[in-house]
């Protein structure tokens, strides 16, 4: 099946798996993903040694791309920013925040960036910093 976010993603199906907080782990995500969907990890809360476990587990499950959660308002949400691209992650999502500050860092690294949004003037901002798309909630 081919759509504009199966093709922009690498992901063989329209599904993205939620980041839900203490379920969304590895283990979760490498299987959506080999399943053809895209599988992220919730990072929120998370110390970065629990995150790069659970990408090494989704790693060891599927050779396609995974995606992580980053929780904005998270006080480790810099550290976890800079993991998205020192482990070779596809995708970051985005929530409790503006991924403003990151953006730059994670497009030249190649990361596709998918914020959740919960306006169209939120939506419209992230588009202009270079948002890859945007998950619409509320």
């Amino acid at each position: 099946m081919k759509t504009r976010i199966t093709e922009l993603l690498g992901i063989e199906y329209p599904v993205v798996q939620g980041a839900m907080a203490r379920i969304a782990d590895g283990g979760l995500a490498g299987a959506v993903s080999e399943a053809g969907g895209l599988g992220i990890i919730a990072c929120g809360g998370a110390r970065p040694e629990w995150i790069r476990e659970q990408v090494a587990r989704a790693r060891a499950l599927t050779s396609k791309p995974i995606g992580i959660n980053v929780m904005l308002m998270d006080p480790r949400a810099g550290e976890v920013a800079e993991l998205v691209c020192e482990l070779g992650v596809e995708v970051v999502t985005t929530g409790a925040g503006s991924p403003a500050n990151y953006m730059k860092m994670w497009k030249e690294a190649g990361v596709k960036v998918v914020p959740v949004v919960a306006s169209s003037a939120l939506a419209a901002r992230m588009e202009r910093l270079g948002a890859d798309a945007v998950v619409a909630e509320g």
